[in-house]
């Protein structure tokens, strides 16, 4: 009986398992295979096997390291400003206020936009002759200038798509912290309130460690997601000023469709690949402990 139980639960998976396998396995299996040749344009259909060349040129040269030191910056920078800013939207919208779902309307608005609009909007508000944020920041005297050269800039140039991938996703991490908060047992609250805790207290010894793995989930997911982030950097800045902005997504994408070398792409990809699974493992044993020390 359990074997047929388990032929017969097989067979409804194998359409779901198919699909899984065409989409993500064999692409994946492909990127490995072609990382280990001298696959280019103009070999195309007859790569060359040079083993592990493309990895020792990529580490040698040092710049997978300034790739992915490019891309720890813009994802370590929006994801903490995201959860700061998101906590304290959420804390705000927790609270008994008035339009209290009108705000939540508003603030989600941004997520549905598609990503190449918000790349464009951006881009034309920081727009050196013209760019509304570049006025504003002229007639509030944070500037001395209005032809503030963003894309100019390596600096700024990173400030820039930080700021737009920000205005992007915080919704999501204020919608993620904001259900966590609300799932608090305030029966909890209540009784720190009775022992004398004050609300900085009780947000740090109750309501932090109820929300943990929530917390946990919402940055993995965000770090994720600004990991992999291409659509606003390549509109915005196309990786510049001299690959100021180029994260590891954008090296893959210039290796394989600017420079033609699906090798060295291939390989990128599997560098990148190799990050994000330790980077899962991590946040999976990170999740579950928090979730085993809130039980």
């Amino acid at each position: 009986m359990r074997r047929h139980d388990t032929a017969y639960a097989l067979g409804l998976l194998s359409p779901a398992l198919l699909i899984f396998a065409v989409v993500i396995v064999l692409p994946i299996a492909r990127g490995i295979v072609v990382s280990f040749y001298d696959c280019q344009l103009s070999n195309l259909k007859n790569p060359v096997w040079n083993a592990f060349e493309n990895y020792r040129r990529l580490f040698r040269s040092g710049q997978i390291f300034s790739y992915l030191k490019t891309t720890l910056i813009f994802v370590c920078s929006t994801v903490g400003i995201q959860f700061i800013i998101g906590m304290c939207i959420a804390l705000l919208l927790n609270m008994d206020v008035a339009s209290r779902g009108v705000l939540r309307g508003l603030f989600v608005i941004p997520w549905t936009i598609p990503s190449v609009v918000v790349a464009i909007l951006w881009k034309w508000m920081l727009q050196p002759q013209f760019g509304m944020l570049n006025f504003l920041l002229f007639k509030t005297g944070l500037s001395h200038t209005v032809n503030i050269a963003w894309a100019q800039d390596s600096m700024l140039s990173m400030v820039s798509i930080v700021l737009a991938a920000l205005w992007k996703e915080l919704p999501y991490m204020m919608v993620m912290l904001l259900a966590g908060l609300q799932s608090v047992d305030q029966s909890l609250i209540e009784a720190a309130s009775i022992e004398g805790a004050n609300r900085p207290q009780v947000f740090r010894y109750v309501t932090i460690p109820s929300i943990r793995p929530v917390i946990v989930a919402a940055v993995w997911i965000s770090i994720m997601d600004n990991f992999q982030m291409f659509t606003i950097i390549f509109n915005m800045t196309g990786g510049g000023p001299v690959e100021a902005t180029t994260t590891l997504s954008l090296a893959t994408y210039k290796s394989a469709f600017t420079a033609y070398d699906f090798g060295r792409a291939s390989a990128i990809g599997v560098v990148w690949m190799v990050i994000l699974i330790v980077a899962a493992i991590y946040f999976n044993r990170l999740g579950a402990r928090s979730t085993a020390n809130y039980q």
